[in-house]
């Protein structure tokens, strides 16, 4: 697969951008046996089509998974060949852009060995740095406003978004709009107050508790786990894995969303569940070693919070992130109790778009789920960066690289460079998708929140942030 994942697609992660319309035909493909088959298996990608895909797995790749590749490129649209960077005999890599969007990654095809025409892998990963003559046209601020909601018009009239848009600078806010419905039974519409679910962009959350817990000297980045789960079931991983590896994803616990959870769902409730179910679970790789994303990692740290604040995680978050910031709309009430503020989620299905509920945890954790407002997450980041929740020196460690692939730190998803280095983070699932980018150079802060899945919210968000005007840096407000 292109690495797809039912809760999150790598590509979405991080990405940047490209403006002009290369396409298949358009490029120059090596005669190398790695770039013609990377070149029909791009073509059989792009047209959705399960016998073509299934053609190509039979005669090529019969490690492919079908319905993963399906549903990828449904989400994405297909992706467009921009630039062979790398081609021998036996591999060849190739930067893609993400079919009418901005993302750009770079597609790596590996042959078979012994067979020149089966493929061994494929992997798909998004680029840090896109070259600058795949960048889009910077533009004012008020025609990159214009651009973005014409955009979100587009995906609403297709189907393909809803939700909520914000963009700030310097703590002002500058454009606020809201699209679609948040019911569709009732054709209620979305307002300034409409709740969503954030999915993984709780994670910022998490992170800021510990980093305040690490502040007060009640955690210590480079313990491992077992000095505050001493009971945690699996001693070696416990006793080998640190709060910094899972902070970083390179703790290799893996994830939750797995066929014994699904069994498990709705009786499935607290952080020590979720230990219950995966505790005897080994590391998947030496901690430190590698960078895997990992849900389960902070599972793992809500229960730290709990366990050395004497507070339930959802409690503690309360107290000590939201409150401080004037957060009044954020939470993670368990789904029997919705609140009639929240957003329906929507997924797309044979039927058509059908509500996500039965997808839904029995309420968020540590690693995601809950739910808040733009103007909310517009509070979450003035409180952050006036120092109200962590120091000025604690939040420059979280937002500068701490792994191996530059795009993670403590909790914070990171991109671009220069005046247009950005970090925050993207949460989806199927009927939702969050996104927010605080750009520090300039004071540009930029969220949107859909009530449907990716790329549906991050997509608008990579969008604008191609497009403005990276001006001379402005002070941010505090509140």
């Amino acid at each position: 697969m292109l690495l797809f994942n039912k809760k999150i697609s790598l590509l979405a992660l991080f990405c940047a951008a490209f403006a002009s319309a290369t396409t298949l035909a358009e490029i120059s493909w090596p005669e190398t046996p790695a770039a013609q088959l990377a070149k029909q298996r791009l073509q059989a990608f792009n047209t959705g089509d399960a016998a073509k895909l299934q053609a190509f797995k039979t005669a090529h790749e019969p490690d492919m998974q079908l319905e993963r590749e399906l549903a990828f490129r449904q989400m994405t649209g297909g992706f467009e060949a921009l630039r062979v960077t790398q081609d021998d005999a036996g591999q060849v890599t190739v930067i893609i852009r993400e079919h009418d969007g901005d993302r750009v990654g770079s597609m790596t095809l590996q042959l078979d060995g012994n067979d020149s025409k089966r493929v061994k892998s494929v992997s798909l990963k998004p680029m840090a740095i896109v070259p600058a003559d795949l960048m889009p046209t910077r533009l004012s601020e008020h025609d990159a406003q214009q651009r973005l909601q014409r955009k979100a018009q587009k995906l609403l009239a297709e189907d393909q978004f809803a939700g909520n848009l914000l963009v700030a600078r310097g703590g002002d806010i500058r454009l606020q709009q809201h699209f679609g419905d948040a019911r569709r039974d009732t054709a209620q519409k979305h307002t300034a107050n409409t709740q969503f679910r954030l999915g993984s962009m709780y994670k910022m959350f998490t992170a800021i508790a510990v980093l305040q817990l690490v502040e007060r000297g009640q955690l210590q980045l480079d313990a491992p786990l077992i000095t505050y789960l001493s009971d945690y079931p699996n001693t070696t991983l416990a006793k080998h894995t640190t709060l910094r590896h899972l902070l970083t994803h390179t703790g290799g616990t893996g994830d939750i969303f797995t066929d014994e959870y699904q069994q498990q769902r709705l009786n499935t409730r607290e952080h020590a569940d979720y230990i219950r179910l995966f505790g005897q679970r080994a590391s998947e790789f030496t901690p430190g070693s590698r960078e895997a994303y990992s849900n389960y990692g902070y599972v793992l740290l809500g229960r730290v919070i709990e366990r050395v604040s004497g507070q339930s995680y959802h409690r503690y978050v309360h107290d000590h992130i939201f409150k401080p910031a004037g957060m009044r709309a954020t939470g993670a009430e368990p789904e029997e109790q919705v609140r009639t503020q929240l957003s329906v989620g929507y997924m797309h299905s044979e039927k058509g778009l059908v509500n996500n509920r039965d997808t839904l945890p029995w309420r968020g954790t540590a690693a995601g789920g809950g739910y808040s407002t733009t103007g909310d997450l517009q509070l979450f980041v003035q409180a952050l960066l006036s120092g109200k929740l962590i120091s000025a020196q604690t939040l420059a460690a979280a937002t500068r690289s701490q792994t191996p692939s530059g795009l993670y730190g403590y909790g914070f998803q990171l991109g671009g460079e220069g005046t247009a280095r950005h970090f925050g983070h993207v949460g989806g699932a199927e009927g939702m998708n969050g996104a927010l980018r605080i750009y520090p150079a300039t004071g540009d802060v930029v969220i949107a929140l859909s009530n449907m899945g990716p790329p549906a919210a991050e997509s608008l968000v990579e969008y604008y942030g191609n497009r403005m005007p990276l001006v001379t840096p402005v002070a941010t407000k505090s509140q």
